[in-house]
């Protein structure tokens, strides 16, 4: 029998150190992470097919057309999406794994994927969220200020989920034992549903 498989949706406001979460738990646990695919170009020391798969939008929006994702949207000028296959291949083969997205994408897959648990990483506050934007430098003016915009859209959404963590300057390790111990007990928990797309995951196509 395939053993139910544990599928985290990790999201919070850009800067607060989702994929540095996600590189510690990924090291220290069996757990994969779902790679999603963008338009953007790549930012200093990210590879290809690791941390995103890196897409021109023509051939971005062709695999929309193809149907080959399940969950795509518009994201600060450029197209970000997770390939159905992502997904489903995982949830197949009993494989837990990550889903990294945003307040957008985490809407989505509240519709779309059921049985799955959300966690919303947060920093000590706003003040803290706009000082880590600006010094990770990799903003331009415009794209900085639509960061900034969306925080408090992201903030909203906190108690729409399972569990929140707070990931406090200089203080990673605390935020990642939290994530260690929330993957073990939602791991046994008799009462989490097995997780599977609902038919709202079939992919949509470009407008």
């Amino acid at each position: 029998m395939t053993r139910k498989p544990l599928v985290i949706v990790l999201h919070g406001p850009a800067g607060v150190g989702k994929d540095s979460i996600i590189k510690e738990l990924r090291a220290r646990t069996d757990i994969q992470r779902a790679t999603s695919s963008t338009t953007r170009a790549p930012r200093k020391g990210e590879v290809d097919g690791v941390d995103y798969i890196f897409l021109t939008r023509p051939e971005f929006e062709r695999r929309v057309a193809d149907g080959e994702f399940a969950e795509w949207a518009h994201v600060y000028k450029d197209l970000k999406g997770l390939k159905y296959s992502e997904v489903a291949g995982p949830i197949a083969r009993g494989e837990d794994f990550i889903i990294r997205t945003d307040v957008q994408g985490a809407r989505a897959w509240r519709r779309m994927l059921e049985g799955a648990i959300f966690v919303f990483l947060m920093a000590a506050d706003r003040a803290e969220l706009r000082r880590r934007l600006i010094e990770r430098d990799t903003e331009t003016d415009d794209s900085l200020e639509s960061r900034l915009a969306e925080i408090d859209e992201e903030i909203a959404d906190m108690p729409n989920n399972d569990y929140v963590v707070y990931n406090h300057q200089d203080h990673m390790d605390d935020a990642v034992a939290e994530m260690l111990t929330i993957i073990e007990r939602e791991r046994v928990n008799p009462n989490r549903p097995a997780p599977r797309l609902r038919d709202e995951a079939l992919p949509r196509k470009p407008s």
